[in-house]
């Protein structure tokens, strides 16, 4: 084992510490219906995620395709989405850190895939996280998202390792686990955020961990599982 990928959001952090800003809280501010905002939301995602759209654009692309009965606070729902993006990535705890730090003491290579926005990927990178990665791949500036397999190929590109010397881990979105096995990537799924607030968050047929450490011993172990 050469190098540790690691998924960003329920992973190294999570949305859940901070109070959140998603979708029904921004339709709820510009006083859009929810179910007609819903659907246009959800279909900027991915030129958001691949970065042809920012989330400044998405509203106005929105507000074209519907009524906003309070236009006028698009400034301040872009001003919220920033900040709560900003003080997730603030919220950084302690042992994940750790958990990074002991990986690149012991040797690791250590990088990170992260499906994100524009206003996540300024975030990550203004964290006290963004030093610990040796590659950083983030879809809102590779233009690619996963699970498409190219991200993978460009991560591992960058890190100059064979997929059978990684280990990736992931809270299991977006097919992350999957795709990164279909490479020969060892896998392991990151329970400890997800456990608090998903009954069955477990995927079927991979290894999980329900704290950082296990992290270590799963890469330092004679052949991981």
């Amino acid at each position: 084992m050469k190098a540790v990928i690691f998924d960003m959001f329920e992973t190294l952090v999570t949305l859940h510490s901070v109070p959140r800003y998603f979708g029904r809280n921004i339709a709820a501010d510009l006083g859009a219906d929810i179910d007609e905002f819903y659907p246009l939301w959800h279909e900027t995602e991915e030129a958001r995620s691949k970065g042809k759209m920012n989330f400044e654009e998405s509203l106005y692309w929105i507000g074209e395709c519907m009524h906003f009965a309070h236009p006028e606070q698009i400034p301040s729902a872009i001003e919220k989405r920033h900040a709560f993006k900003e003080e997730s990535l603030q919220k950084v705890e302690y042992r994940i850190v750790s958990l990074l730090r002991e990986l690149k003491e012991r040797g690791y290579q250590v990088a990170l895939i992260s499906n994100c926005f524009l206003e996540e990927a300024e975030a990550i990178r203004a964290s006290v996280l963004a030093s610990c990665f040796d590659v950083m791949m983030l879809s809102c500036e590779q233009g690619v998202q996963k699970p498409e397999r190219e991200i993978f190929e460009r991560c591992l590109s960058g890190l100059s390792v064979a997929p059978e010397e990684c280990l990736y881990v992931g809270d299991g979105g977006s097919q992350e686990l999957e795709t990164a096995r279909s490479f020969g990537m060892q896998t392991l799924q990151a329970g400890w955020f997800i456990k608090n607030y998903e009954e069955n968050w477990e995927k079927e047929g991979f290894a999980t961990a329900t704290t950082p450490e296990e992290v270590v011993q799963k890469v330092t172990s004679p052949k991981g599982t």
